[in-house]
């Protein structure tokens, strides 16, 4: 039996594509609808596919040629809210984010606490490569006068089972005036941004990735990262937030990022006037969070006693091992039912 989200994906891309006579499995097969598909050329043999996961509730859409997902529903005129069955009814009076064990992740109910579901990280945990590795996009770091001072580039490689992600670095010479491969001072991300809301007093969501911060900004909000993610951030980036009022971090679901998000609480204490640390409502990132249809107010809190565990018992797993905890601790999410910073001015027109 199909479901409301793959109808509705399956409508869209039927108004701009053309649908194979072929079964893959599960996969109902499309010519990609990605302009830049095949440097321009079209998809000639069909590469893109849709499926339903019942246990997730979601459409799931994939490019097996390494189109990035956001390209393919923009392309079909979708959203990524789309690829879900039920979003939450953002209207009701006495709306607040769920917190009940959903069927993708490993948690129990709320009085047990949330436990953050473990992704694949690893190609090798996505099949064999199928597509080529495309750069998708660059995202510049400079200082708060605008001084260019590195890049991250961001690639994707088609796997059987999904998109491998990558990055690499480069740093600008000032000397030779052009970019250089190699790693770069560490400056945060929109460091203007940074700079503006610490000198207005207006809080900062510090998130695990460019993505996230670029589109906390479209939404409104002052944001800001490290570069390359998680177990990056250094006391050099938290000093260029001291003085902030409110520096809000938005961690990623997972062991990676709960562990991240730990290590910068720990890094910010006495340099910043309030932490605050929240995950999001549906889905792992910020950017989930956002697309699904919620709210900067719907983000959930999570419990910073449980992170400081988490942290101290993965370094001392490491320091008897050298590796990190094999088994994810669960992350508690608190004070749910109270939601809401009504009464906060996040300094950016909305």
């Amino acid at each position: 039996m199909n479901s409301p989200s793959f109808d509705r994906v399956v409508d869209a891309l039927r108004q701009v594509t053309t649908e194979s006579n072929r079964q893959s499995g599960q996969w109902t097969r499309f010519h990609c609808p990605v302009p830049t598909h095949g440097q321009g050329r079209g998809d000639r043999n069909p590469s893109l596919g849709v499926k339903y996961d019942p246990r997730r509730e979601k459409t799931i859409v994939n490019c097996f040629s390494g189109c990035v997902q956001d390209d393919v529903l923009d392309a079909a005129g979708l959203h990524v809210r789309d690829l879900f069955d039920r979003l939450p009814d953002r209207a009701r009076d006495d709306y607040r984010p769920s917190t009940a064990p959903r069927p993708q992740r490993s948690h129990g109910d709320a009085e047990r606490g949330r436990r953050p579901v473990q992704r694949p990280t690893r190609s090798e945990d996505l099949g064999a490569v199928v597509g080529p590795r495309r750069h998708i996009t660059t995202y510049t770091y400079r200082l708060p006068d605008l001084t260019p001072v590195g890049q991250v580039l961001r690639f994707a490689t088609a796997h059987e089972r999904g998109i491998a992600k990558d990055f690499s670095q480069r740093r600008w010479e000032k000397s030779r005036q052009r970019w250089v491969p190699g790693g770069f001072a560490p400056v945060l991300f929109e460091a203007q941004i940074v700079a503006e809301a610490i000198n207005d007093g207006h809080p900062i969501l510090l998130c695990e990735g460019e993505k996230d911060v670029q589109h906390a900004i479209i939404e409104g909000f002052p944001a800001t990262c490290n570069a390359m993610g998680a177990g990056k951030f250094l006391p050099e980036h938290a000093a260029q937030l001291r003085g902030a009022a409110t520096v809000v971090v938005v961690a990623d679901r997972d062991r990676a990022g709960f562990l991240h998000a730990a290590s910068v609480v720990e890094h910010l204490n006495g340099m910043v006037g309030d932490i605050d640390v929240r995950q999001a409502a549906t889905g792992k990132d910020l950017s989930d969070h956002f697309h699904a249809g919620h709210g900067i107010n719907d983000l959930v809190p999570v419990d910073k006693c449980q992170l400081a565990q988490l942290r101290r018992a993965d370094l001392a797993d490491r320091s008897r091992s050298g590796a990190g905890p094999r088994v994810m601790s669960g992350i508690r999410s608190v004070g749910v039912s109270g939601i809401g910073w009504p009464e906060r001015d996040w300094g950016l027109d909305r």
